[in-house]
């Protein structure tokens, strides 16, 4: 028997991924991870050569040497002797028993102490990815199976997030991430202490989390959300607080040094913007003085761009912390780092990274049409990040170098963030918010349905004379308001109205009426079709996915605060 053959105007379907299809790309990841971290040893020759021996494997020694409190005594090598270890303490006490652990298989050059400690975060590269796929799911439960899948490839084998780990060696960048984008999960899902804890934790792994932290801070202060405020907030300071204070308790000279003094006096490095004013010399000239002042300026840059961008996303684009478009604050509050501070590494652009692809892959159903409903922006950071990463870690080689490739970081950073406000203001219209609906508790499902229930409506009355058939219409509902009947169509050759005169007696109920001429029968064929009685719905609407009902994975949060999806 013949199968037939599918509508020619029909779709085949949505595409089906196999269910091996994530195992392969994460045993792929693995392996890449793995081998990144092996060949990358063969480049660390001398101790400064990776800050994960210069800095960390110090602090960790002090940790396994009953000192736990003075890990910010360690001090760099050769050049860096003068540079303490500026990281919050929690890495280190992660790393310190995988220290031990090759301490006791008698791994005594560096490159084999490099491979047992780093080998164990590797799993959390996939596991980043992971996270994201489920907070994608969260976020937009009719995301399509491919579009999971491809955010998943790109974090699992992103040069981006594979570079912190070889040859930079910055094990705690992955599982700072990891602990932030899920306190902001929770914060959005109305765990405001959860949320804050994880972020406490985050913030204790990298101090780089403060950035997007701060934004989410701005978002909710503006809104007054005083009660999440304070929770998150309170929550964040509070796990902070306990973590940092015996090291000032025990060790005050060497973490004030390490954590807050040392940074202000540190020199401008030759990628960042700052290099246009950067001056060596020490002659008390005017360059010395601006070389000074702006040694000390680029942390407050970066925290006033925050601010001021968080405060105009909150009053000009009315973004909440607890909406979807506050992932896109996040994304150029970390944005700013590589933008604005005065030495950039490689590794940074692993942050902006994964919030801006959250966020787009998250809203690309409803922004306008065109080139905001495709991914351009995150495999586009992708792309650039790459191609920047190759170059930008290396020494320079004169100061025209050093300003250009300031200028260039500076500007690509700059446009990025450009462009993700540029999307952000590519919404479109929420329909639910029109005639007093709460457009966070949306009526229907994406894909599915109308925005507005049918509701009944009384019959519209007939004349009891009409010089053509009455045409049944069915009532339609009105937006925001009760149902109504849609005013009929007049045809194109209107038939002139006849005077009572010459108006026939009404058929009696038994009779039928006559039936039309052959020449009427024409007349009605060839009268052209009247205009629609409702006009077209001006939201367009995404294709609903194949797993957009049952089998879709749970909520990340079980007691969400959304209403239930039919």
């Amino acid at each position: 028997m013949r199968a037939e053959p599918a509508p020619s105007g029909g779709s085949a379907g949505p595409v089906r991924l196999p269910s091996w299809a994530y195992a392969v790309v994460t045993v792929a990841s693995l392996l890449i991870g793995v081998t990144a971290v092996v060949r990358g040893t063969s480049a660390i020759v001398v101790a400064q050569d990776s800050d994960l021996t210069n800095f960390f494997f110090k602090s960790a020694n002090y940790i396994l040497q009953g000192e736990p409190w003075q890990i910010y005594a360690a001090r760099g090598s050769g050049l860096t002797a003068t540079y303490p270890n500026f990281n919050p303490p929690l890495s280190m006490f992660v790393i310190a028993p995988l220290l031990s652990l090759a301490h006791a298989l008698h791994a005594v050059s560096y490159g084999a102490q490099i491979t047992v400690v780093s080998l164990p975060f590797v799993v959390l590269v996939p596991l980043l990815a992971y996270i994201t796929v489920r907070i994608l799911r969260w976020l937009y439960p009719e995301i399509p199976e491919t579009q999971q899948f491809l955010a998943y490839m790109l974090i699992a084998l992103s040069p981006l997030a594979w570079q912190s780990l070889t040859p930079w060696y910055h094990l705690e960048q992955p599982l700072m991430l990891c602990l932030l984008v899920l306190a902001i999960a929770a914060l959005q899902g109305r765990h405001e202490g959860l949320a804050g804890l994880l972020a406490g934790l985050a913030f204790l792994t990298r101090t780089t989390a403060l950035m997007p932290l701060v934004a989410l801070g701005v978002l909710l202060l503006v809104a007054r959300e005083w009660r999440g405020l304070m929770r998150f907030g309170g929550v964040a300071a509070a796990v902070s607080f306990v973590g940092l204070l015996p090291f000032f308790l025990f060790d005050p000279k060497d973490t004030i040094y390490s954590l807050v003094s040392w940074r202000g006096g540190s020199q401008i490095g030759g990628n960042s913007i700052w290099s246009i004013f950067a001056y060596t010399g020490d002659d008390g000239s005017i360059r010395h003085l601006i070389n000074a002042v702006a040694e000390r300026l680029d942390m407050y840059s970066v925290l006033l761009f925050i601010v001021i961008v968080a405060f105009l996303a909150a009053r000009r684009r009315g973004i909440s912390a607890y909406s979807t478009d506050a992932w896109a604050v996040v994304a150029i509050a970390c944005l700013a780092v590589p933008m604005l501070t005065k030495t950039v590494w490689p590794y940074y652009y692993l942050e902006p990274f994964v919030p801006l692809l959250i966020w787009e892959y998250a809203t690309m159903y409803n922004r306008r049409g065109g080139v905001w409903r495709w991914p351009v922006l995150s495999i586009g950071f992708l792309c650039v990040a790459a191609t920047l990463s190759q170059f930008i870690g290396l020494h320079s080689v004169g100061y025209l170098d050093r300003v250009s490739v300031g200028l260039l970081g500076f500007g690509v950073m700059l446009a990025f963030a450009y462009f993700i406000w540029m999307r952000l203001g590519a919404r479109k219209l929420d329909t639910s918010a029109m005639g007093g609906r709460d457009p966070d508790r949306k009526q229907w499902r994406l894909g599915q349905g109308s925005f507005f229930e049918p509701t009944a409506a009384p019959a519209s009355p007939v004349s009891p004379v009409s010089p053509v058939s009455p045409v049944s219409i069915a009532p339609q509902p009105a937006p925001g308001g009760p149902a109504y009947m849609p005013p009929m169509v007049a045809p194109a050759n209107p038939i002139p109205p006849i005077s009572p005169a010459q108006q026939a007696p009404m058929p009696k109920p038994q009779q039928q009426p006559p039936s039309p001429s052959p020449a009427q029968q024409t007349s009605q064929q060839q009268r052209p079709p009247a205009a629609p009685l409702w006009p077209p719905d001006p939201v367009e609407r995404p294709t609903p996915s194949a797993n957009g009902g049952e089998g879709a994975w749970p909520d990340l949060w079980s007691d969400d605060k959304r209403p239930p999806r039919q």
